[in-house]
């Protein structure tokens, strides 16, 4: 059991506090902090109990210098009042796992330099990825200069095919929504598109027709 803890209000309680208040080494207590196996699962508990007491939260820089990764996940949008960025950026969290990787996301609203602004600030942050959500379905162009981590791009691709794209497939979303109706004996079918100016109507539309 570990005794009450006894680190003054105004510090922020470091490991040696931790190692302390568990009654093992420094070498211990980060070992069973990080998970590394040669740590008994009774002194791991320990450890883990006095943290807990003590409100120690690792130094999450520190880590990410010793690993090369910081746990961190860029993602730029420029469509943040519509429909699709915070389901992006809610599907990224729950696939990244609670509390594994933060998903930081910043607003470019359509603006090349803002964007560029926001691409500098995250890498400066050392994020292991971006993420660039677009407003519409229409190509883009991908983000200038090296860019040092792994880029995907969401809703609207990459114009550089040799870029990670994830898009919807609106060819076969205007297929099938024919078919279904087809299925269903209507033979005499309109097609309300819309604007021809929206890559996704004309693909869409170019679905319905075959």
């Amino acid at each position: 059991m570990t005794s009450e803890p006894e680190v003054p209000a105004n510090r922020t309680p470091t490991l040696t506090d931790v190692a302390k208040l568990a009654g093992v080494s420094v070498a211990t207590a980060s070992k069973a902090i990080n998970g590394r196996g040669e740590v008994r699962a009774t002194t791991r508990v320990r450890v883990l109990e006095a943290a807990e007491l003590l409100s120690f939260a690792p130094n999450a820089l520190a880590r990410g210098l010793l690993s090369g990764r910081t746990g961190t996940v860029g993602l730029l949008t420029s469509d943040l009042e519509g429909r699709f960025s915070i389901p992006i950026l809610m599907g990224a969290e729950d696939a990244f796992g609670a509390g594994q990787v933060s998903v930081f996301l910043c607003d470019a609203r359509g603006d090349a330099i803002r964007e560029k602004h926001h691409v500098r600030a995250l890498l400066s942050r050392r994020v292991d990825g971006l993420i660039v959500v677009g407003s519409r379905t229409d190509p883009r162009p991908p983000l200038a200069g090296n860019i040092p981590v792994p880029v995907v791009y969401v809703y609207a691709p990459s114009s550089d095919p040799a870029d990670i794209s994830i898009t919807v497939d609106n060819v076969g979303g205007g297929r099938l929504a024919i078919e279904h109706l087809l299925a269903c004996g209507r033979r005499n079918i309109a097609h309300i598109t819309g604007e021809p100016g929206f890559q996704a109507a004309r693909d869409r539309a170019e679905g319905a027709a075959a």
